[in-house]
């Protein structure tokens, strides 16, 4: 088993990556980057895999974080890199789907949002990417049962499918609070979009300037919110 050691970009924390996992990459930075001040909350992340997600979280002084992922080797490198900086943790190997845990303020997301076509081999890749083990239907259902009342979402999605989420917000009764588009220099379209949802009331939407990426590497600095 081969583990790099990296630094999560722009909170320069230690984490861990295996080699046969899903690496971080710009999505998890950039999901990583629009979450908000989270002090005294609870946060979930669903699909864990290494744990960087809830990095972020703890850099955003967060309360206590739960990890929840269907792979027991990621969760063995998930809690090798949160118990560097917090003991308030509680990882679980299991669907999210069947997680039973008290409601939580925040959930974070980076899912599976491929469509099953053209699908990899590889069993890690093939279900960090592809939606068979959490199609977004499902993946709302399980915010709506895990979040409490007055909780809020942070998610990032495939942009071209957005009506999808919009459509799944509106069944589910979640506000699109703000919203970020993520493009590559090299495409006219955009690529990704960061949600942040919230249950309840809300304030106007806010929809901030794109991200751009240059094949790969940062294009442009992330915008942190006031």
């Amino acid at each position: 088993m081969k583990k790099n050691v990296d630094y999560l970009k722009y909170i320069n924390y230690e984490f861990t990556q295996d080699e046969r996992l899903f690496k971080a990459n710009t999505d998890t930075v950039f999901l990583g980057m629009f979450m908000d001040q989270m002090k005294n909350k609870s946060v979930l992340d669903i699909g864990t895999n290494t744990g960087a997600l809830l990095l972020y979280a703890h850099y955003h002084e967060a309360k206590y974080l739960y990890g929840v992922d269907i792979h027991e080797i990621a969760l063995k490198t998930a809690e090798e890199n949160l118990k560097r900086y917090t003991d308030t943790y509680a990882l679980y190997h299991s669907r999210v789907q069947d997680l039973e845990i008290d409601p939580v303020d925040v959930i974070v997301c980076n899912p599976p949002f491929f469509e099953m076509n053209n699908v990899t081999e590889d069993q890690y890749f093939r279900e960090a990417m592809f939606e068979e083990s959490l199609p977004l239907e499902e993946l709302f259902i399980a915010i709506k049962r895990l979040m409490k009342n007055n909780g809020e979402a942070y998610i990032i999605y495939q942009a071209d499918r957005f009506p999808e989420i919009f459509d799944m917000c509106k069944k589910y009764k979640f506000k699109i609070m703000k919203m970020q588009f993520v493009h590559d220099i090299h495409s006219k379209h955009a690529l990704r979009v960061l949600l942040k949802l919230k249950a309840g009331k809300m304030s106007k939407l806010k929809v901030y300037e794109p991200l751009m990426i240059n094949k790969g590497n940062y294009a442009k600095a992330v915008y942190v919110d006031e």
